[in-house]
């Protein structure tokens, strides 16, 4: 009985995260880990390998990073309007959701952003105008949100 070093393709449970180098029973490899695609063996052109895996996908968030900053740049201080139907009082029937403002966003500006990046503090339930922030990676926008 010996041990065996792997590198882990997927977070294992009290064994560690994916990509990092662990050792375990050569019979826990073999048994566990590599049937159920968990790991690989720890060789040095696997190490390689994965080295190069985790230098790309650092460049890819970085590429990310720069394209979101660069959509929010882009929107920062822009107004969108969201149709929404009201009673007299200016009442909203239905409030005015983070899902509504994606959607303006996406149709009106063309930027794919995640619903998360939206900062709404709560629903919006009245006509008027509404400041709103989106925040991505560090990057930082205010929009305004005109319910008519």
């Amino acid at each position: 009985m010996g041990n065996v070093q792997v590198i882990l393709l997927t977070d294992v449970k009290k064994v560690g995260q994916r990509g990092s180098v662990v050792t375990v029973a050569d019979g826990f490899a073999m048994n566990v880990l590599f049937p159920k695609k968990q790991a690989m063996p720890a060789t040095s052109e696997n190490l390689k390998r994965v080295e190069r895996e985790a230098m790309a996908a650092k460049g890819k968030k970085d590429m990310d990073a720069a394209l979101a900053k660069r959509a929010l740049a882009e929107i920062d201080g822009k107004v969108i309007e969201i149709q929404a139907r009201s009673n007299d009082a200016g009442v909203l029937f239905e409030s005015v959701k983070v899902k509504h403002i994606h959607d303006a966003l996406s149709k009106g500006f063309n930027i794919s952003l995640p619903e998360s990046a939206i900062r709404l503090a709560e629903p919006i339930k009245k006509t008027g105008t509404y400041s709103v922030s989106l925040s991505i990676q560090g990057a930082n926008a205010t929009i305004s949100v005109l319910v008519a």
